[in-house]
């Protein structure tokens, strides 16, 4: 991929697939590395690396434009200012050139070029299927709440790691069905609109176009982001709190509706929203407190012993 003489590298677990990144800088590696702290193999990989990304340091104009994403076939191409980068599911591979506004900054690496190169392949290589919903562990079973941008996924999030839960994720989980079920988080900072954040400064990032506060919720636990068991709770907007029964097909019905980027891989995500949808899912109608709603969830599914 890159022609690289010497270069550094670190492997990952990276959802459970072995995973390795190569860079030209020990520095850039560093950066790189800091953003995935949770899954450094301290270990030798028991297998060869199923993804390999190669990073190369560049230069460009500190204009901090963000990248524009294509995906042609099995490739996925990033291009922006002094970003020039594609992984490849055929493969397995991917490379970027990541310019020097970058090259300095975890987090800023990490959402604009590396977390894309590694997501797009471990969906499309490591068969980790993505789905649009926040994750929230809960008596060791990963609660999946589901529903369109706007629905209130963020905010359920934050509620609830301010009960002291577990966030798998606000905003995406990845479902594995071989070996055996299991659902993956990926530990990123919360996003939700500045009023709904908690007191205090926070950055301030663009997601889907509008402007988000940023919560880093994901230093509060061991390093466990997954699941064997799940329980579909689909998010509905109402003039009262309550929490129904729904059917399997309902269920996926509300799964199939896929925003922009989850429809990529469309076969892959009918047959996890089949096998999410096989666990008795249920409704949450939410009013307007996300704390109240949180609350209710967790009470109204263990006084019906729904989680053990």
């Amino acid at each position: 991929m890159l022609p690289m003489t010497k270069g550094w590298s670190r492997h990952l677990t990276l959802l459970d697939v072995p995973t390795v990144i190569i860079t030209d800088d020990p520095a850039l590696l560093t950066t790189a590395c800091a953003a995935y702290a949770d899954w450094i193999s301290v270990e030798p990989l028991a297998a060869e690396p199923g993804i390999e990304l190669r990073l190369e340091r560049g230069s460009s104009p500190t204009r901090r434009v963000s990248a524009s994403i294509r995906v042609e076939g099995s490739r996925l191409i990033l291009a922006g200012d002094g970003i020039d980068g594609e992984a490849d599911a055929a493969t397995g591979r991917a490379r970027c050139t990541v310019p020097d506004w970058l090259a300095d900054d975890a987090e800023a690496l990490s959402a604009e070029i590396v977390d894309t190169l590694l997501l797009f392949l471990l969906a499309r290589t490591g068969r980790r299927t993505p789905v649009h919903a926040s994750g929230v562990m809960w008596n060791g079973t990963a609660l999946v709440l589901a529903g369109p941008s706007g629905s209130g996924k963020s905010t359920l999030a934050l509620a609830a790691a301010e009960r002291g839960l577990r966030i798998l994720s606000d905003d995406t989980l990845y479902v594995q069905l071989e070996p055996g079920f299991r659902i993956w988080g990926f530990p990123r900072p919360i996003h939700v609109f500045a009023k709904d954040a908690p007191p205090g400064q926070h950055a301030v990032r663009l997601r889907g176009g509008k402007e988000k506060s940023v919560i880093d919720l994901h230093r509060q636990g061991n390093g466990e982001w997954s699941a064997t068991r799940a329980k579909l709770v689909v998010l509905r907007r109402g003039d009262r709190l309550s929490l129904d029964a729904i059917t399997r097909d309902e269920a996926i019905a509300s799964l199939s509706r896929l925003d922009a980027g989850f429809d990529l891989l469309s076969e892959a995500s009918a047959v996890a929203a089949r096998a999410l949808a096989d666990a008795q899912p249920v409704a949450l109608t939410l009013e307007t407190d996300p704390r109240r709603a949180i609350d209710f969830l967790v009470e109204q599914l263990g006084a019906a012993g729904q989680i053990l």
